[in-house]
């Protein structure tokens, strides 16, 4: 079985390869069909592919970033530990997305600004010291976010792979996905990762609807809510009486999950920089809040039918925790799917798990490389020293990404590491994004005030909160807030002082 399995991988993978090939070779024309972006600016060809993306482009690319195997591997588990009650997250990203594309927030006027990276506006509106802190904080925040996806994608598929494998290999296969990522990722810059989000986003779309609907023959949707109704109660149903949930973190998914994720988030932001007009990106945001919440409600779905299945098969399954409840979901696909069809879907995972990790590497590398440490050289519009650094700093990260995977124990579930995580730059970011484009009176003083006061989502995170013993029994949701509200409190009060200051002068 296991070479059969590996034949089908084999096959499937080849042919991946032969169609993402041709799709670079037959798609990198689009892009040279109006170079005036790229001839005023030889760099917006590298970091925002010329800005000529258009709207199905937009949507695939964007889609592809946030529909990986990451976000696969966390809402599965989601679902599979919280039941029904998981979909509200999709609902919250849905609402948060829906209302970026209808008021354009954010998006629309910061790409009127034209800059090639989200820090780059800190440096025009607040000055280039608040760029370089503000990058600073950005793209720590995004390594440390990035840090779990290696693990967290081998584990999650590892159980669709033949026995021989074996988990003493997890740390091979980590490298070997983080390896291919790396090379086209460095090699074709912006242009590469969106041709590349194109082809993954429609093997996604396809193979999770497929999947989804031979499972649901395999568990039938009525078996599987009776099965949650009994063995979870009201609490698999209902986010508001759910323990691991409530009303405050309901809100606060709302802020993460939606108006951060398509407004605030670097890596989504970039994207949105690409498209070719401002009203081509408000359209593909309004088409995009369907899939911000389908890459929620599926793998939750999933996860539900992995618990059903298992519970049918012997309650102890249920009770499953840390990695092995993070891997029920390919565990219960490779127990019932056909081995063609369960090596379809390992292709399909590693392409889910290549469209988050190309955008989310480009991202932090061009900030690295353009935001902090072109600013701090004088080299920021230094074409040939932008591209090398961009290319080192992928490669760091890589390195990094694959150490924390391996060493970090922190006792957060994904989902939560994630968004507390984020929060350590949007707290700062959602307010000097905001402020900066809506407020004519913030200034330079307000602005590092909210970079300070942001760092309190830090005490969120598990090692810091153990360390220092503040805010015991606080949420995350409850400290996300928290940091938000004194991020917006130091930004408002320090640019009115400062305005005051300025005037008694």
């Amino acid at each position: 079985m296991g070479s059969e399995t590996m034949l089908f991988i084999g096959g499937f993978g080849a042919l991946y390869i032969i169609v993402l090939v041709f799709t670079q070779f037959r798609m990198k024309s689009y892009f040279t069909k109006d170079e005036t972006e790229t001839k005023n600016n030889p760099l917006a060809a590298f970091f925002v592919a010329g800005r000529n993306v258009n709207l199905p482009m937009a949507v695939a690319t964007i889609g592809a970033t946030e529909i990986g195997l990451i976000t696969i591997a966390y809402n599965a588990q989601k679902g599979f530990g919280e039941g029904f009650a998981a979909f509200h997250i999709g609902v919250a990203a849905f609402i948060g997305c829906l209302f970026v594309a209808l008021t354009g927030f954010v998006v629309a006027p910061l790409r009127r600004t034209g800059v090639l990276t989200v820090a780059e506006f800190y440096e025009q509106r607040y000055g280039r010291d608040i760029r370089v802190v503000g990058g600073l904080i950005m793209f720590l925040a995004g390594v440390l976010n990035i840090g779990l996806f290696l693990k967290v994608a081998a584990l999650f598929i590892l159980p669709l792979l033949p026995p021989e494998i074996g988990g003493a290999s997890i740390g091979y296969l980590m490298l070997l996905l983080i390896v291919i990522a790396v090379a086209y990722t460095a090699i074709g810059g912006m242009r590469a990762v969106i041709i590349t989000d194109v082809l993954q986003f429609w093997m996604m779309l396809i193979g999770f609807v497929a999947v989804t609907i031979y499972l649901t023959d395999i568990v039938p949707l009525s078996e599987v809510i009776g099965t949650v109704k009994e063995l979870k109660g009201e609490a698999g149903f209902n986010p508001v009486v759910n323990e691991g949930f409530g009303l405050d973190y309901m809100m606060w998914m709302v802020v993460v999950a939606g108006v951060s994720s398509a407004a605030i988030w670097p890596t989504a932001l970039s994207k949105a920089l690409c498209i070719e007009s401002e009203e081509t990106t408000k359209k593909a945001y309004l088409i995009s809040a369907f899939f911000f919440a389908g890459r929620i409600v599926l793998p939750a779905f999933l996860g539900i039918l992995a618990f059903t299945y298992f519970a049918r098969n012997g309650a102890s399954a249920v009770d499953l925790t840390g990695d092995t409840k993070l891997a029920a979901t390919a565990q219960f696909m490779a127990e019932v799917l056909p081995v063609w069809f369960a090596a379809l879907i390992v292709v399909v995972f590693f392409a889910s798990f290549m469209s988050t990790q190309d955008g989310y590497l480009f991202c932090w590398a061009s900030i690295a490389s353009r935001d902090i440490l072109g600013v701090l050289s004088g080299r920021v519009d230094d074409e040939a020293f932008q591209k090398r650094w961009t290319r080192i700093f992928i490669i760091l990260i890589a390195a990094y990404e694959l150490y924390w995977g391996l060493f970090y124990k922190g006792s957060e579930d994904i989902w939560n590491y994630l968004s507390i995580t984020g929060s350590i730059y949007f707290s700062s970011g959602i307010v000097l994004l905001a402020g900066g484009l809506y407020w004519q009176g913030a200034t330079r003083l307000g602005a590092w005030c909210a970079l300070l006061l942001g760092l309190t989502a830090l005490l969120a995170f598990g090692p810091v909160q153990a360390a220092l013993g503040w805010l015991n029994g606080w949420s995350e949701a409850q400290i996300g807030f928290l940091s938000i509200g004194l991020a917006l409190f130091g930004f408002v009060a320090g640019s009115l002082l400062e305005r005051r200051l300025g005037k008694s002068a």
